[in-house]
């Protein structure tokens, strides 16, 4: 019986629900999704719609077409307001940023990244060891300490003397170290 009786109302309203909803939304693409809302909403105050006469189910079939109807345009305005409209619109392009390397000292970072990796490429391996585990896998002292079974401050030390040696070689190839 719920069902009949919902599927009833919805065939003779129909047209009265296309027309309210067009007249609020002024949108054909979505008429049809807000009359299946209302629909639903109906379905759930089910209870109250067989009490109702009907010159009164008509006003309250009105009645909920504009509350779902206005829902959904503050809900399309509110999605508006935070949506991204395109690169025309994008103010970030203008905001200059300060800490941001331009392309060649890109370059000049990646040259020094590379005759540094030769530098240590010429080191011993132990020398390669201990800058791998502390500047590549970031590891602390005690951590590579117990790794080679060393004490922290014998690690400090070589990483040190490691520095100084990878230092000489980048000097020794000519590259300009400041």
């Amino acid at each position: 019986m719920l069902t009949t009786l919902v599927a009833t109302l919805s065939r003779l309203l129909i047209l009265l629900m296309r027309k309210k909803v067009y007249e609020i939304v002024m949108d054909n693409s979505v008429v049809d999704d807000i009359i299946n809302d209302v629909i639903i909403r109906l379905i759930k105050n089910i209870d109250t719609i067989q009490k109702l006469e009907c010159h009164k189910l008509t006003s309250y079939i009105v009645y909920t077409i504009r509350s779902v109807s206005f829902n959904f345009i503050n809900k399309r305005n509110r999605y508006n307001k935070r949506i991204f409209y395109g690169l025309e619109n994008d103010l970030s392009e203008t905001i200059e940023d300060t800490e941001a390397s331009q392309p060649d000292e890109l370059v000049i970072i990646g040259e020094e990244i590379d005759e540094l990796g030769k530098a240590i490429t010429r080191l011993s391996a132990i020398d390669q060891e201990i800058l791998f585990y502390k500047y590549n896998l970031e590891m602390s002292t005690a951590d590579i300490a117990s790794i080679f079974n060393i004490s922290k401050d014998n690690v400090r030390k070589r990483l040190q003397r490691a520095r100084q040696r990878a230092l000489r070689e980048l000097k020794k190839g000519d590259y300009k170290v400041e």
